[in-house]
């Protein structure tokens, strides 16, 4: 990368003076360009230095800021002026506005001529591309070849350190210290990384308030992070996301030492995250092969094969799960149902468990995601875990099955698990985690079946406001019964008036011919309401 300060080190340059500026000499030239017309900014792209004779610039104050300012806006890397033959030199006023945006201003003596200054710094910019090719090659081959070598994570952080020069942190999807590398130089990030084993949750906020991490996520491409002292970033640095099967499984740091980050280390990180992402491929195929082990004893367990208790037993334990201790099932149910949906979800779910060391059974049977685990405190921060951690566009629901003993009651659980899914769903419940032990007389009734329907006088109750086209008043109905008959709760629930609730109520009386201030009225309709949601309505 040549930048302006290197092009003026040029010996074709060694006249030039730098009279605004100075501050922008680190701007890196995409190329030299001749540009003498007055309309010049218009025709350029960005990153060029350009070289003028002068005979083009403004003869007006306000014009010749105004030029300076398109070239500013277009991001051109730096003015060369020649002076001596139609201006003696810069401008006051191109040289303040220069000044005030650190845009470099260059004279140089009208005798040299243009031609050599461009060909010379082409000719350097050329050699540093070609220069960055072959670096680019050079590191893809290495770090291929560890690839090949069998090499992993650690040895992939110290590799790229030692070709870069710079410090290299690799972490997981949580953000947490896989492998790394210091340089030279160290941040108070960086410090807290190392000494915490993860990136600090002030920076990590940071990130997400500025828009990087979600630039990140959208794009699974890397991003140029600049200094953020507030929350320790003292150097800059170039964060990847680690992509497999479109999912991020982590992220590649590469920081800033004794010097700025270069082309190559865009480069280079990329070729890192990339090589960084088959060790995590191959990591996961190896536990894939232990995932089908577990998926086939879920798949045993859960059909109940008789006789092989005490072996099923002895698998589970290989896993941390106790079947003759209390245990619950956890089944997780994609709102899409795609088997797609549901390959990813689990993988993730597998990742997780790995990443949390969770002591649990975790596999897909018929397209469900379970977990198996002990009945213990450890379940609710695995759930929390599950919801804050499983994004990425996966929406999903967990059902819960009761406390269950033996190898033989995992079929109970994994029913259980289903049931509680089916009757939610039915009853439009929308949380996204559900429990079997909630559900009460609600599992009872869907037990019952649906010929119930055919035996409970209430249900024709019902049905008249349904027949009559009165969903409002049934929806009122159901929300005044969920509410044991509350009008103040079911007014708030409804967002209505309490005069419009109970003319509501009023007229439910009248069609249904039910006394709604008896409570064994309220009960009976209640249970013929929830049997029509269960087995016959399913939207109002």
């Amino acid at each position: 990368m040549l930048t302006v300060a290197d092009a003026l080190k040029l010996t074709e340059f060694e006249d030039a003076k730098i009279v605004a500026g100075h501050n922008g000499l680190q701007k890196a030239i995409a190329w030299v360009h001749i540009a003498s017309v007055p309309d010049a900014p218009r025709w350029l792209n960005g990153g060029e230095l350009v070289l003028t004779t002068g005979h083009n610039v403004p003869q007006d104050h306000s014009e010749q800021q105004h030029y300076i300012q398109a070239m500013i806006d277009k991001g051109v890397a730096g003015l060369v002026l020649s002076v001596g033959r139609y201006i003696d030199h810069a401008p006051e006023g191109m040289r303040e506005l220069a000044n005030a945006h650190d845009f470099p201003l260059v004279e140089i003596p009208y005798e040299k001529p243009f031609i050599n200054l461009a060909k010379a710094a082409n000719e350097r910019i050329a050699e540093e591309n070609m220069a960055m090719v072959a670096g680019a090659l050079d590191i893809q081959q290495r770090l291929t070849q560890l690839v090949l070598d069998g090499g992993d994570l650690k040895q992939l952080a110290s590799r790229m350190a030692g070709l870069l020069g710079q410090s290299i942190s690799i972490e997981n999807e949580l953000f947490e210290i896989l492998a790394s590398a210091n340089v030279a130089a160290v941040d108070e990030a960086r410090r807290f990384t190392v000494s915490e084993g993860r990136t600090d949750p002030r920076l990590l906020d940071a990130l997400e308030t500025h828009g990087i991490l979600p630039e990140i996520r959208q794009t699974l491409r890397p991003v140029h992070i600049p200094q953020m002292p507030d929350v320790g970033l003292e150097l800059e640095r170039i964060l990847a996301p680690i992509v497999v099967h479109g999912d991020i499984y982590g992220y590649v740091w590469i920081i800033a030492d004794d010097r700025p980050l270069t082309d190559l280390d865009s480069i280079a990180i990329n070729i890192g995250a990339t090589v960084a992402a088959l060790m995590m491929l191959y990591q996961e195929s190896v536990q894939s092969a232990e995932a089908s082990l577990k998926g086939s004893l879920l798949s045993q367990l859960i059909q109940s094969e008789p006789g092989r208790e005490a072996v099923l037993n002895d698998q589970a334990m290989r896993y941390g799960v106790d079947l003759t201790e209390p245990y619950v099932m956890l089944l997780l149910e994609n709102e899409e149902r795609s088997t797609q949906r549901m390959l990813q979800l689990y993988r993730r779910i597998n990742r997780l468990a790995g990443v949390r060391g969770w002591r649990a059974v975790t596999g897909q049977f018929a397209g469900e995601v379970i977990i198996l685990t002990q009945a213990d405190q450890a379940v609710e921060k695995m759930i929390e875990h599950i919801r804050s951690e499983v994004n990425g566009g996966l929406t999903f629901r967990i059902g819960i099955s009761g406390v269950l003993r033996g190898a033989q009651a995992v079929s109970k659980a994994h029913q259980q698990c289903r049931e509680v899914l089916y009757i939610s769903r039915r009853l439009g419940d929308a949380r996204e985690v559900v429990s079997f032990d909630e559900l009460g007389y609600l599992h009872a009734l869907y037990r019952a079946g649906a010929e119930s329907l055919q035996t409970n006088p209430h249900v024709s109750f019902i049905r008249r406001l349904l027949d009559e086209g009165e969903t409002d008043l049934f929806h009122t109905l159901e929300q005044y019964l969920d509410a044991g008959g509350n009008g103040v709760q079911t007014a708030e629930r409804l967002h209505i008036h309490r005069s419009t609730l109970n003319y509501r109520l009023a007229r439910i009386t009248e069609l249904c011919q039910a006394d709604l201030s008896d409570p064994m009225t309220r009960i009976n309709l209640q249970v013929a309401l929830k049997l029509l949601r269960l087995f016959e309505i399913v939207e109002t």
